[in-house]
């Protein structure tokens, strides 16, 4: 009798641990209805795509391939290469508690999803959102389901050629990887050599600290040191000066071959700031959108350049103005449009109310010095007739407008690509800018330095048979004229601190406008939610 309590005992114990054994769906279902979005400390950041892509599945779990497994850590655990932290996508975590397909609990399964979405989504479109840090800031909508790439890529057993297929493909991203890895190789070596500051050197001078320079640019490659000795080597000869150019047009300084405070400071930037500069830029360029357009314009407000590229390869170069600090260029992509020669003026508010408003206050004849007339539609109002001390942009009821001319404030050529924020592209009457190094100069449009070249450029490939002379003839009637464009030209406004020059050469710019430590910022935060 003692023995068959005994097993009837047993055997009510294991049905009740029978019923408390919980199915994995049943399990990953549970989770999500808790909502708590957290596993064994680790928050899961897909709190809108896992309870999509479980329910798709009836909650059952997804991760049952080994090859898939082991290919998925690996993604992760490269993903440093691209500038982002393995970290966010559970690194540590999974590597201590997945070992192979037996070991994936429902958890476990979720966790491994969470990672694929996170590192997927911030391969392809960015981890940061950029308007989100900066509203003049627009980034591309790049969108991708990600339950269909999940699925896809797990039934094909194809989990890093799909997380491949979304980085981006463009030479500056790929160039900014491999700076990257060089940069974090020489960490390992000892600090590169620092130059001490004094009086300005220059090719010819004799002096200490031109061994401290070659031993910096050989340190990174631009220069090899010859076998000399110290009494030869301390005098600057041209085979360093042409070096230290490089140097500077490489970081955007004069290329004068003079080693002064601007040229130390950039040679003495340390080896992380290279790191993060390079790194800030990366994400930037996951910001774009996939396809540039087979034939496009790239304006980089840092450099103060434009590039004109069909089919990959760069038609034109020119240096531009853009936007002071304090009236930033704004960061966006549209179509061009329409250009107009000989074309009016007309007064945004900005520069109204900050510009033309007080110069009138100060000088009544302000506005017929420069052409400018104060129009209602095509009625042209006295200026006298005004109290311009209690006007404002506000509550001025009329427009300004400058007729086309040598004085116009757009030069001979605008060119129009529709946006929110009224910035385009224009020629200037104010030439003598474009020799400055530094060109954040304007009140946020883009003044061309090669206007005339870039009609020419814009409208030779049209079927009207536009040519150079076609567009002198234009300029010389100095009447308002409008051409529409009849292909697709994209306009790319960007901002870039680090990019890819035409040679293939890895540049950097200052900050002109204090973006980078935002995204630097960002980049360190944990990831948002998806």
């Amino acid at each position: 009798m003692k023995n068959m309590f005994i097993l009837l005992f047993v055997f009510a114990a294991v049905n009740n641990l029978l019923a408390e054994t919980i199915e994995p769906s049943e399990e990953i279902r549970r989770w999500i209805e808790d909502k708590s979005f957290t596993i064994d400390g680790e928050t899961i950041f897909s709190k809108k795509s896992i309870p999509d892509f479980y329910l798709d599945r009836g909650f059952e779990p997804a991760w049952d391939n080994d090859d898939s497994i082991a290919e998925l850590l690996e993604q992760i655990k490269l993903v440093h290469q691209d500038g982002l932290n393995p970290e966010d996508y559970h690194l540590t975590y999974l590597l201590e508690h997945v070992k192979n397909v037996s070991s994936v609990t429902p958890m476990l399964d979720i966790m491994l999803t969470d990672a694929y979405f996170l590192l997927t989504t911030h391969l392809l479109m960015g981890k940061v959102n950029a308007s989100t840090i900066d509203p003049e800031w627009k980034s591309s909508n790049k969108e991708i389901e990600l339950k269909k790439t999940l699925t896809h890529a797990l039934e094909e057993v194809e989990v890093a050629k799909s997380i491949n297929n979304v980085k981006p493909k463009y030479e500056t991203y790929l160039k900014l990887k491999q700076a990257l890895a060089e940069y974090e190789q020489m960490k390992s070596k000892e600090p590169w050599p620092l130059i001490n500051s004094g009086e300005t050197l220059k090719p010819g001078d004799n002096d200490d600290r031109i061994l401290q320079l070659r031993a910096r640019l050989s340190f990174t490659n631009y220069y090899e040191t010859p076998e000399a000795p110290d009494s030869t080597l301390r005098i600057y000869d041209e085979a360093l000066a042409s070096a230290v150019k490089e140097f500077q047009k490489r970081n955007g300084l004069a290329p004068d071959g003079a080693l002064g405070k601007g040229t130390i400071g950039a040679l003495n930037e340390t080896l992380d700031n290279k790191i993060k500069k390079t790194t800030i830029n990366l994400e930037r360029c996951r910001w774009l959108p996939t396809d540039l357009g087979k034939e496009h314009l790239i304006v980089n407000i840092a450099s103060f350049q434009l590039h004109a590229v069909k089919d990959g390869k760069t038609m034109l170069t020119m240096n531009v103005v853009v936007g002071k600090p304090y009236r930033k260029t704004p960061v966006f992509s549209e179509k061009l449009r329409y250009l107009v020669f000989n074309p009016y003026w007309t007064v945004p508010p900005t520069i109204l109310s900050k510009d033309i408003l007080p110069s009138v206050r100060k000088n009544s004849n302000y506005l017929n010095n420069l052409n400018i007339k104060v129009v209602s539609g095509e009625t042209v109002i006295d200026p006298s007739t005004i109290n311009w001390a209690t006007t404002t942009a506000s509550n001025f009821p009329y427009q300004l407008r400058q007729d086309p001319g040598p004085n116009n404030a757009l030069g001979i050529v605008k060119f129009i690509f529709p946006n929110p924020y009224n910035v385009y592209m224009h020629d200037t009457n104010h030439r003598e800018l474009f020799a400055n190094t530094d060109r954040a100069l304007s009140s946020g449009c883009i003044r061309l330095s090669r206007p005339k070249d870039m009609a020419v450029y814009i409208l030779n490939n049209t079927k009207d048979e536009w040519d150079e002379k076609r567009v002198d003839n234009i300029i010389k009637t100095s009447k308002n004229y409008t051409v529409m464009i009849k292909r697709d030209i994209m306009v790319h406004l960007l901002y870039w601190t680090a990019f890819v020059d035409d040679n293939g050469v890895v540049n950097f710019r200052t900050d002109i406008y204090d973006r980078d430590d935002a995204v630097w910022k960002a980049l360190l935060q944990d990831p948002p939610s998806l």
